[in-house]
Formats: C-alpha cells, structure tokens, sequence
C-alpha cells in the first residue's frame, strides 16, 4: 500500500475532490443528503464544544463565580465608597464592625495597616491581580501562538532550533527571572504584566507547535500549500484558528498562574506601589498581623485569590476536555 504522505499534493486534491479545500473548522454546514432525501444539518463543533461544557455542573459554577467576583471587584466600588487613596493612622487594624476613634461608619471588614477600609480595599486589589492576569496571558498567548506556529509550520533544522532555544528558556526558573525583572521593572499594572507575560509564553509555543504539526500533514494545508498560499497566510487563515482550541484552554491556566506569580511578587514586597495594591501586596503586608489575631487581614483576601485561581483551573479542564471531541459524552 502507498502512504499517503509520499502522494504529490495534486495528485491528492484531485482524489478528495473540492472538499480538500474546506478546512474542518468549516465542516459543520449541510451534509449531503442520505438515500431518503432528506437533508440532514449537523451542530457545529464550536456548539458541541458549549454543550459538552455546559454539561459539567461544576465548571458552570466556577464560570458563575468567576463572574461574580470579577462583578465584585469592577462593579462593587459603585455602590461601597472607600477612601483607597490616604492613610489614616487612627484606624489602623480595626476589627470588622468597630467604631472608629475618630467617629463615623463602621467598616464591614475593619481596616488594613494603613487605615484603610478592608473590605474596598479586596475590590481594589482584585481589580489589579484580574487586570495583570489578564494582560499577562494575553501577551503571552500571542507570543507563544506565533512562535509555536511558525516553528511547527517550518519545520526542519529552523524548528529544531527554535524550539532547543525554549528549551534553554525552560531551563531557567521562571521566577528568578521575574524576580530579577520585578526589580527593575515592578510599580505599574502595566510593567508587571509585561513581565509576566514576556516568560509565560514557553509552554503555549511547545503546545501551539505540537498542534501544528499534526495540522500541516492535513489535506486542506496542503490544498493551500499547492494554490501558492504563504506561510504567514496559512498561519492566520488555516493553522492558529484551528489550533484555537489549545489556545483558549491555555488561556484560562495563563490567567491563574499570573495572579498566583503576582501574588508571590506581592508576598516578596516586589508587586505594586502604594496606594496601588493586588492581593499578593495585601498577604504580605498582614504576614506580621497574622498572629495577632487579625485574621481579617488574611482569610478574606486569601480566599479570593484561591476562589479565582480554582475557578480558572475548573475552567480550563472542563474546556480541555470538551474540545477533546474523544471525550465527549455520545
């Protein structure tokens, strides 16, 4: 038997017919009709990939309260009005529900170090640690995806080359290098992020390549190859959407790791500056409150970031496996 590989690619295309050129993201219209002549619509994968999604009760949930807290943390200082900008020594660590000396409102959560309302204090550093999270995988799936797919689409000694220089990347710890940048580097949402994501893109290049490898021996890139495509055409018209969905589940695991290496910047007193904050600033300034007792420093905070980083993680294993069509409930 011949393999189909050692086939010229005309030779190929004449045999498959015009369907060659139709790549699989496409293949969810009309079908031929069967012998009784009715014609037969079957779901696109993308709404077979929802429903299979939806199926799974406890990434709905994550998805809610993912929503939730991001509502919390953008909406939530609309209607909770804090002073988030100057310190008041007078009111430093109260407890939740206590009078201040100074008189007025009491505070929901008591108040941080500073003086400051806990409670629109964990809106505002949620809306840093979501801000930087997401900045940080965006940056680092664009990277990742181009690299990957020129890497997989060149193939050959380029690819080689290419992919020992991520292997030497890899090699070296990811957050001494963050570190070492955070230094420098570190005091804005944007300069954290860039440098979050400027080393988060390794792992999606590695995926991204793997995807596209499988893609390029497909009959449709070959059709393009054989019409006189380019490369960088294949890449944006035909490899990186049908490789969208490495992407999209790499995506929500990005967002979770950022707000976790974020968070370790902040606990290393390496994150934001005051008056700006994120979750991680927030643990490390109440590392020395924590055996006092002021627990209202710690758990509420704490418990944010693991809400979000476990949600994230939920998310991405249910999306992985339904685009995984060989796990998918028949």
């Amino acid at each position: 038997m011949t393999d189909p590989r050692n086939i010229p690619p005309e030779q190929r295309i004449a045999e498959l017919g015009p369907e060659a050129m139709t790549a699989p993201a496409t293949l969810g219209g009309p079908r031929p009709a069967p012998e009784g002549g009715e014609v037969q619509s079957v779901q696109s994968g993308w709404r077979l990939t929802l429903r299979e999604f939806a199926s799974n009760r406890l990434a709905v949930f994550a998805v809610v309260l993912l929503v939730a807290i991001i509502l919390f943390c953008f909406l939530g200082p609309l209607f909770y009005h804090s002073n988030q900008t100057v310190d008041n020594p007078l009111q430093q660590t109260l407890a939740p529900g206590a009078t201040p000396l100074t008189g007025g409102a009491s505070h929901l959560l008591g108040t941080d170090e500073y003086g400051l309302d806990e409670f629109g204090r964990l809106m505002v550093g949620g809306q840093s640690a979501l801000e930087i999270g997401a900045f940080a995988s965006l940056v680092a799936i664009v990277i990742g995806t181009l690299y990957g797919a020129v890497s997989g689409l060149i193939g050959g000694f380029v690819d080689g080359l290419m992919m020992r220089f991520v292997d030497v990347l890899l090699s070296i710890p990811y957050l001494l290098i963050v570190l070492v940048l955070a230094t420098k580097y570190s005091g804005t949402i944007v300069s954290l992020s860039l440098v979050l994501g400027v080393f988060a893109w390794l792992v999606p290049a590695r995926l991204v390549r793997g995807e596209v490898l499988t893609l390029r021996e497909r009959d449709f890139v070959i059709a393009a190859q054989t019409m006189g495509s380019s490369r960088w055409r294949l890449i944006y018209r035909h490899l990186i959407p049908n490789a969208m969905s490495v992407t999209i589940v790499n995506v929500t695991f990005l967002i979770a790791d950022s707000i976790i290496y974020l968070a370790v910047l902040g606990f290393l007193s390496f994150g934001l500056q005051f008056p700006n904050t994120s979750w991680g600033d927030m643990l490390g300034n109440a590392l020395q409150y924590v055996l006092a007792g002021q627990w209202w420093l710690v758990y509420p905070v704490g418990g944010m970031l693991v809400a979000v980083v476990l949600c994230c993680n939920v998310i991405g294993d249910a999306l992985r496996d339904a685009f995984d069509v060989r796990l998918r409930q028949r």
